[in-house]
């Protein structure tokens, strides 16, 4: 099933940057059935601090075919919520990964991650891209 949108972990956008070959087949899989790509600060964040100025140009033009989201005080809610529920068990987890968990639930959307483990909420849904 094709989802209609979707919230991009890092890992992802690092996966397509990279050009893996499964991850860039899914993703024109899904661009061209109009999956709407949402894109968190968080996201754009993270790939600028380890990016170099010469790949500025090809993450621009990758981050021209999401939507950009922002953050609210009630996903800041709901993040904090994760991290105190989940924090003891999961020692993984970074507040950036609460964040697009939290993302992903006020957008009611999958998000899609390599990382499933950073991810153990119940309330929102991971894709499966399989």
């Amino acid at each position: 099933m094709m989802p209609d949108r979707l919230v991009l972990d890092t890992d992802i956008v690092i996966h397509l940057l990279k050009k893996q070959p499964q991850t860039v087949a899914r993703f024109i899989e899904l661009l061209e059935a109009q999956t709407v790509f949402l894109l968190s600060p968080i996201v754009v964040a993270e790939i600028y601090a380890g990016a170099f100025q010469r790949e500025h140009k090809e993450i621009e033009t990758l981050f021209s075919l999401c939507k950009r989201i922002s953050i609210d005080s009630e996903t800041g809610q709901q993040a904090g919520h994760y991290a105190h529920r989940y924090r003891k068990a999961h020692q993984v987890i970074s507040l950036e990964d609460y964040l697009l968990a939290a993302s992903a639930r006020q957008n009611r959307c999958p998000l899609w991650t390599s990382n499933r483990k950073h991810y153990p909420m119940d309330d929102i849904v991971l894709f499966d891209p399989a």
